[in-house]
């Protein structure tokens, strides 16, 4: 279990160093000094004042456009730290509209790999598998399995071997478990034809939300196929499907493999190989997953923002 917090130290020595514009009050930008680190980064104004911000798997980075006053001028983006906390806004500012957005888009870009190498700095090697566990029964109908990184609430996240079971009836099972030998259940998700099963919009972003959770997994590609499974699970729910057979639930495993095959071609060498966030005591999933749904989500009306903007 490690700790999400953004105030977390910045490791090593800038990967990249530029000048940006940030927004420091409503409709008003000023000039940076911003650094890249491989954790995070930090930012500092003309007249001194420093700022340092550590990303997590959560973190989202979007291309954003003010819709009026001097801010408009500028090509922004937006760093979400833990949805649904406050925004950082930068920009950048050039005569040239390409030499901007291409200017943008290196940032951008930039970010996006930073939040991807600390997700991947936090899981095992790519683990995807669709093979029940010998001689534990209770993952004979898997479909999948694999670590996701599980948001436990504001303040510590998990990694965690997830598996999806095949439909039983009017529902089915995204179990969590402590590791991969699946003899220590930690939390049971239900899917059912109702359950809401989305990715996250960002750039590059890996994370997805099941209801009222959130994971984090090692690649976009991974992403999708997960909600890909999830989707195919949803739907033979939603038509009231007859429960899969053996064959026919071989006849899905040997789908999902070819899936599995293809992103295990494209995966590249892992580049840090220690945890980029600290430790932290893991929370009991089952209390927060009791009160996150007896307390609803807060109305967009009571979020913090900055600015009147639209995320591209």
């Amino acid at each position: 279990t490690s700790s999400p917090a953004p105030a977390q130290p910045l490791l090593g020595v800038p990967i990249r160093e530029g000048g940006l514009w940030h927004l420091s009050a409503q409709d008003r930008f000023e000039p940076v000094t911003f650094n890249l680190y491989v954790n995070g980064f930090a930012f500092a104004t003309a007249d001194g004042l420093e700022a340092s911000v550590s990303l997590s798997p959560f973190s989202l980075v979007r291309n954003c456009r003010f819709q009026s006053g001097e801010c408009s001028k500028l090509k922004s983006f937006k760093v979400s730290l833990l949805e649904p906390e406050p925004c950082c806004y930068f920009a950048v500012r050039s005569n040239c509209e390409r030499d901007a957005d291409e200017e943008r888009s290196d940032w951008v870009l930039g970010l996006s790999h930073t939040i991807l190498l600390i997700t991947d700095s936090l899981l095992p090697s790519f683990s995807v598998t669709c093979d029940p566990v010998y001689g534990m029964p209770h993952t004979n109908r898997r479909l999948m399995a694999g670590y996701l990184i599980h948001r436990d609430d504001g303040s510590s996240i998990s990694v965690l071997f997830c598996e999806l079971n095949a439909h039983g009836g009017n529902c089915a099972k995204l179990v969590l478990y402590e590791n991969e030998c699946c003899d220590s259940v930690v939390l049971e998700i239900l899917i059912t034809e109702s359950s809401v099963c989305c990715d996250v919009v960002g750039i590059n972003c890996s994370c997805f939300i099941v209801d009222c959770h959130h994971f984090a997994s090692q690649t976009p590609s991974e992403r999708k196929l997960w909600l890909r499974a999830l989707s195919n699970v949803k739907v033979k729910i939603q038509n009231r499907a007859p429960d899969p057979t053996e064959d026919e639930l071989e006849h899905y495993r040997t789908s999902i493999r070819e899936h599995i095959a293809a992103l295990e071609a494209t995966l590249e060498p892992r580049i840090v190989n220690d945890a980029l966030l600290a430790r932290c005591a893991r929370k009991n999933l089952r209390a927060l997953e009791d009160s996150l749904t007896a307390t609803p989500e807060p109305s967009m009306e009571q979020k913090p923002c900055l600015g009147t903007h639209v995320s591209l």
